[in-house]
């Protein structure tokens, strides 16, 4: 069966809102309008998230908004909506679905945290770190996790220039999700973070 793929608008990377006022603004907000985000609007926050910012060029990788330990790139991305969950290709900026049904009631454990339009889900595909610095699990998952801190402050400050509520989660039923989302065992579920219009 061909998956569905949604080709994103192109970025708004013009944007005004100072970057000292987002720092200033950042915050977790944990409530929300039962509103969808627009095209538009997801296209921006997966693009500040960890969107290219230099194309590849022969055997040199693509650069992302986001930093990653021996450019490894290991965290994908991957969108829950009400429509299905996503895969984000930020090659093509586009979304690929991955599950046509809406799991986002497995973003996190906190009730409140389920209704969120948008569940975002990062996972590290450890079969990407193949830098002679991942020889050990430890290593791996210590970069990952780190590496994933920086995509979810990506999204923070980009929720504060746009007027969006964002909160990031660590209570995850973890295998329960990584079953829905049909991962492989190299694929490891580090965090989630919700976002929303704010009520």
């Amino acid at each position: 069966m061909e998956k569905s793929i949604i080709t994103l608008p192109e970025p708004q990377k013009d944007l005004t809102f100072p970057l000292m006022k987002a720092l200033e603004k950042r915050r977790t907000l944990r409530r929300w309008k039962d509103t969808s985000l627009s095209m538009q609007e997801l296209s921006n926050l997966l693009w500040a998230a960890c969107g290219i910012t230099k194309e590849k060029q022969g055997k040199i990788k693509s650069k992302r908004t986001a930093p990653s330990a021996c450019n490894s790139q290991e965290i994908r991305v991957y969108v829950l909506l009400k429509e299905g969950a996503f895969f984000y290709d930020e090659e093509q900026h586009a979304l690929i679905e991955i599950v046509p049904k809406d799991i986002r009631e497995h973003v996190g454990t906190q009730k409140m945290m389920k209704t969120a339009p948008v569940g975002l889900v990062f996972v590290a595909d450890l079969s990407r770190m193949r830098s002679p610095l991942f020889r050990s699990e430890e290593a791996q998952r210590f970069c990952a996790w780190v590496d994933t801190g920086y995509i979810s402050q990506n999204i923070y400050l980009y929720c504060a220039a746009a007027n969006l509520a964002t909160a990031a989660l660590a209570l995850i039923k973890r295998d329960k999700l990584h079953s829905q989302m049909n991962l492989q065992e190299h694929e490891k579920i580090v965090l989630t973070q919700v976002v929303g219009h704010p009520e």
